[in-house]
């Protein structure tokens, strides 16, 4: 097993991070760049992602490919593009998501249709287009954003339907699990809580009391919290873990 000074080191191994523009996607990416991995990260909106500033180094490691995740076929010809690039992938990040919140009784098919296109659908494509590579070598890392809100079907963290959308994030990752067991590749999902995001500064300060109030930890998680599990969950530390359903959410769940 490789030395602690090591864990981290990311040297040599490629990531696709889908939903790399802002928020836990775009964190995930750059530190997988910072860390000696080759990245490929993936957005719609590719203005935002070269807002962001790399070193020359880290430009020359980066691959950044517009991608529309509900999207079967494109996603197919992305990830087939990915590994023309570079030869491998290694590690898979599926951090794309939207957010729903209303009312159930308020909600269309449209929202519907929108919302597990990309939650579940491109939850999907991305993790079948990636297998076949990580099959033929034996060796893959899987890693699914899905939320707290797959297991308490919505509330403070979105609709019925957004939560219902991770809740199907939380049981394919389990199955896509135990069927890619036996090739040695890992695939766990990291579900967080509130995090302090644009959204979560939106709020006014008495909704986030509230928030704050069943959580046993007085504070929201930050997109670091999410990023450290997730390198933690890509890294070779954690090669005996696999259909993993893991909170990063304060306690918030050991309450309920």
């Amino acid at each position: 097993m490789p030395g602690l000074e090591h864990m981290f080191d990311f040297s040599g191994k490629v990531a696709v991070v889908t939903g790399a523009a802002q928020g836990i996607g775009h964190a995930v990416a750059e530190a997988f760049l910072a860390l000696g991995a080759s990245v490929s990260p993936w957005d719609l909106n590719e203005g935002e992602w070269n807002e962001k500033p790399l070193s020359d180094e880290g430009k020359k490691r980066c691959f950044f490919l517009k991608v529309d995740v509900g999207d079967i076929n494109e996603v197919a010809r992305s990830m087939a593009q990915v590994h023309q690039h570079w030869g491998r992938i290694d590690i898979l990040v599926c951090s794309a998501g939207i957010v729903h919140a209303e009312a159930f009784l308020n909600t269309d098919e449209a929202s519907f249709d929108k919302v597990y296109r990309v939650n579940v659908k491109g939850i999907f494509a991305c993790n079948k287009a990636v297998l076949p590579f990580m099959v033929e070598r034996r060796y893959g890392k899987i890693i699914n954003i899905g939320s707290i809100a797959g297991k308490t079907g919505g509330g403070f963290l979105g609709s019925t339907l957004y939560g219902s959308s991770k809740g199907a994030v939380i049981a394919m990752t389990k199955g896509i699990a135990r069927e890619m067991g036996p090739f040695d590749i890992n695939v766990n999902c990291i579900c967080p809580g509130p995090v302090e995001t644009f959204m979560i500064r939106e709020m006014s300060s008495k909704l986030r009391e509230s928030i704050l109030s069943s959580s046993p930890i007085k504070h929201f998680a930050s997109v670091d919290d999410i990023t450290n599990m997730t390198l933690f969950l890509a890294s070779d530390a954690a090669r005996h873990l696999t259909s993993e359903i893991i909170n990063v959410d304060g306690g918030i769940m050991k309450g309920n």
